[in-house]
């Protein structure tokens, strides 16, 4: 019978498959051998060794996961996680006693070497807030500057220690705000006042 198609029309042949090529499929193969029982054999151990190593693979892959679920777990109770550091404060609650103690020593008078706790200098008010603190200071202004570390005005923090005028002649207690606690002279009480009152000329972070 003629075709239906025309030379135009013809579909497209598909690739011969490998049996078609061959004319040979794996029985074939097993048939046509000179000892079949041999080709069996063989093939049965190449099925086996590719059993073994599917096998190996999924242990490695199991023993890697189990590694990194390991390594992603977060920490245990029995366990203390790395501790982060915190760098400590200048002097702390020492500082914050000091202050604490100036603030209470608020409308006691003055009275020329008195260190407390009923009249002070302005030295013996220092002296006193920073021996609350448990910090020993030296007893007058000259020395006082020099008993911790000197700053600059915009390093202030409260508790530091505030002087004035050329000759280091008067000393106050800062707490903050531009403000600080002193003990100003004969006649004035122990008060609050602004930093900028008088000619600042250093300041010291006791230590």
């Amino acid at each position: 019978m003629a075709s239906h198609h025309t030379t135009a029309e013809r579909p497209p042949l598909a690739p011969p498959s490998a049996r078609a090529r061959t004319g040979r499929g794996p029985r074939a193969g097993l048939l046509l051998a000179a000892d079949p029982q041999r080709c069996l054999d063989g093939a049965m151990v190449l099925e086996r060794s590719g059993g073994h190593q599917a096998t190996a693979v999924a242990g490695w892959a199991r023993r890697l996961g189990s590694v990194r679920r390991l390594d992603s777990r977060p920490a245990t109770a029995g366990e203390r996680p790395a501790e982060p550091v915190v760098a400590p404060r200048p002097l702390g609650d020492r500082a914050a006693r000091a202050v604490a103690y100036a603030r209470g020593a608020l409308g006691r008078p003055y009275a020329w070497g008195a260190t407390g706790p009923t009249a002070y200098d302005c030295s013996g008010l220092m002296l006193a807030a920073w021996k609350a603190g448990g910090v020993a200071l030296p007893r007058t202004t000259y020395a006082q500057i020099s008993c911790g570390t000197r700053i600059d005005w915009p390093q202030l923090t409260p508790g530091d220690l505030v002087f004035f005028y050329p000759g280091i002649s008067h000393v106050g207690l800062y707490v903050g705000g531009g403000e600080m606690i002193h003990a100003p002279h004969p006649g004035e009480p122990v008060q609050t006042a602004p930093l900028d009152r008088m000619p600042f000329a250093g300041a010291a972070r006791p230590a």
